[in-house]
């Protein structure tokens, strides 16, 4: 640990217990039994195991826009301190003074490359470890979320970049913004054709994949990854075919060794177009966003909060489990060059086809029924549970289902119930003398 780090994070801790013990944080003393130091490249963090005044402490330092905790900050701050649990530790993190902040860090100089595995290196952790994300199964695709200037065009490039250098990948480009990011990384070796960039060109791009799909599934196994990079995905939307073939690819893809890498300067839940794509996203790289939605989106919850990163590279790289603060590693053009380049298998891409692309075999469609829909909405709009909505159903004679489909059928109510309320639409009901009820 940098010395002059070292010195400010002992007087902010011991700042901190002191307070604390004579009660300065709040009405009564709390207990602060341990506190660990952490100098990251771009922040000073302290966590604290607080024990059952956890919450209390987590209250002091959160209440008015962490206005006591501001006051303990012993250097000039970057950005706005931030305060969350981490586990069981409280975690109290603030932005070092640009003389103290570490911003570039090369790839190059982070040492040996992961070999294969779906990993690439994502940057350095506070601890100076590298991070190391994988596509896999348990972080089967992965969505990069940042504003202008946080770095997510370069961290999105250094992914493909070395995702690239193992032979066992195909890669798979679609740029909204006309290639302006992926274009310079398009002749890397595994790239199966010309990044799309329009409409038809990335419809044709997924097509291709999803029959790629498709026929693993059919011969029952797969050798290799097909990895499907798509910048600035949002601009596409509004275009239901292509939220059809990435809804597929997100819910299928796993087993059939498919993964993506999502990224998109404005994470909304609006973005994805099928709700289900979102969801499919476990993996997380999130830089810098612009506020506090974006962040729930780009993290996947509420805290850490992304909007309160730095900037540059600063970024939370979460997976089912983990959540880290990582500088992440800078790509240049020495490294792009280094990278090599192939032969694509296509030159442009065979034109889109929705019957080519198919179904999934071996994943029937299941019916569900007008009073099953009608009854799921009745029970959203009660707020009822899932064992009540089993017992409405069994009460209009549809039978008491499995709990998988119970609980798919109750979200389904709920989805429509929520759709209708942020859309302004009233229901009604209509008896069989013609009348009208307004459903409230």
């Amino acid at each position: 640990m940098d010395n002059s780090k070292k010195k400010l994070l002992k007087i902010w801790a011991d700042q901190i217990w002191s307070a604390a013990g004579k009660g300065a944080l709040g009405k009564e003393s709390l207990r602060i039994s341990d506190i660990q130091a952490v100098a990251g490249p771009r922040a000073g963090a302290l966590e604290m195991l607080a024990g059952l005044d956890a919450g209390k402490l987590l209250r002091a330092f959160a209440k008015n826009d962490a206005a006591v905790l501001r006051q303990f900050v012993p250097w000039q701050f970057c950005g706005e301190p931030a305060v969350f649990m981490a586990g069981r530790y409280v975690r109290v993190e603030a932005g070092w003074p640009g003389k103290l902040a570490q911003t570039m860090i090369r790839l190059g100089d982070l040492g040996s490359r992961p070999k294969g595995g779906g990993r690439w290196v994502a940057g350095k952790n506070e601890y100076g470890r590298t991070v190391v994300p994988a596509l896999g199964d348990k972080t089967p695709h992965f969505l990069v979320s940042g504003s202008t200037g946080s770095g997510k065009s370069i961290s999105l490039q250094s992914a493909i970049l070395q995702l690239s250098q193992d032979p066992d990948n195909s890669l798979v480009l679609a740029d909204g913004k006309y290639g302006e990011s992926l274009n310079k990384i398009s002749h890397l070796p595994g790239v199966v054709g010309p990044v799309a960039v329009d409409g038809p060109g990335v419809r044709a791009a997924l097509g291709w994949v999803c029959k790629e799909m498709r026929k693993r599934y059919e011969n029952g196994g797969h050798r290799g990854r097909v990895i499907v990079a798509i910048d600035e995905f949002q601009e596409w939307a509004g275009d239901k075919v292509f939220v059809d073939l990435v809804r597929r690819v997100a819910s299928q893809g796993r087993a059939a060794g498919v993964h993506l890498l999502m990224s998109t300067q404005h994470p909304t839940v609006s973005a994805f177009g099928d709700p289900s794509v979102r969801r499919n996203l476990s993996g997380k790289l999130a830089l810098r966003v612009d506020d506090a939605d974006a962040s729930r989106v780009a993290v996947g919850s509420n805290l850490p909060r992304a909007d309160f990163l730095l900037g540059a590279g600063d970024c939370y790289t979460v997976s089912p489990g983990n959540c880290h603060r990582v500088q992440i590693a800078y790509v240049d053009e020495k490294e792009i060059g280094k990278a090599g380049s192939g032969q694509h298998l296509f030159d442009t891409w065979p034109e889109y086809s929705g019957e080519a692309v198919g179904r999934v075999p071996g994943r029937p469609r299941r019916k569900i029924t007008h009073k099953e829909i009608g009854v799921s909405l009745m029970s959203a709009m009660e707020s009822e549970g899932r064992p009540a909505f089993k017992d409405r159903l069994g009460a209009e004679g549809l039978g008491r289902p499995g709990s998988d489909r119970a609980s798919m059928l109750l979200k389904l109510g709920r989805n429509v119930v929520g759709w209708l309320a942020e859309h302004d639409v009233g229901l009604c009901y209509l008896d069989g003398d013609g009348n009208e009820w307004d459903i409230d």
